[in-house]
């Protein structure tokens, strides 16, 4: 994966401190796990978090320096080695799927035969996996060519194409980036023609679906 459409550094910078919900973080570590621009813009987000709150610690942060450490950053020519448990920097946390199957098992902790998908007519399949709080998080699955229903959103939705393609407009998502959509985007997904697209999305609230249909069944699908 090379993925060329990224989250915002907002999201970033939420998920470097740590402010997610389990469901939004579950989409962007899989996109920062395949992605290392976005891994290297998680790092230095947290090093930028580290000196704004040393910054504000002021002189309790170079008191709690004890004897043995100032030895020890003399001997290093000034600088402090880290200790064994200090925590690293979550994006070297985060893991890289390499297929379908291995991202479901990773971050999912289910198996491919695990999941539950329902069909919503020709060519498209869902899959909820929670919700917690009005935050949906699902997988979706479309047959090349397949058009989605064109919609709008009450919140924020991120959603990361783990196989395939699909086109928004002028632009194309492929595997490995992200769609970063909030209540201003108005879209309408159309999968390429090439192959089947898989699909993971979060989404805050209910899609507000443009045709009547869709709208119709919706309180059956959970989205």
């Amino acid at each position: 994966m090379s993925p060329s459409h990224h989250p915002s550094e907002a999201w970033l910078l939420d998920f470097a401190l740590g402010n997610l919900t389990p469901s939004f973080e579950t989409v962007l570590s899989a996109h920062i796990g395949s992605c290392p621009e976005c891994r290297e813009n998680v790092r230095l987000a947290e090093t930028l978090g580290g000196e704004i709150l040393g910054g504000l610690s002021g002189s309790q942060v170079s008191t709690s320096i004890d004897t043995a450490e100032l030895a020890s950053m003399e001997s290093n020519g000034g600088v402090k080695e880290p200790h064994a448990n200090e925590p690293s920097s979550r994006a070297l946390e985060t893991v890289a799927p390499e297929s379908f199957e291995h991202f479901v098992k990773t971050y999912l902790h289910s198996s491919i035969n695990g999941l539950r998908w329902r069909t919503l007519g020709k060519g498209l399949q869902i899959c909820q996996l929670s919700n917690e709080d009005d935050i949906r998080l699902w997988m979706l699955k479309a047959q090349p060519g397949t058009v989605l229903p064109e919609h709008s959103h009450l919140g924020s939705e991120l959603t990361m194409v783990l196989k395939g393609a699909y086109f928004c407009g002028s632009e194309i998502f492929r595997a490995g980036d992200i769609e970063d959509a909030d209540e201003e985007t108005q879209h309408r997904p159309v999968v390429t023609q090439d192959s089947e697209c898989i699909c993971l999305a979060v989404t805050e609230g209910n899609l507000q679906f443009k045709s009547l249909l869709p709208r119709l069944v919706q309180p059956l699908i959970g989205i």
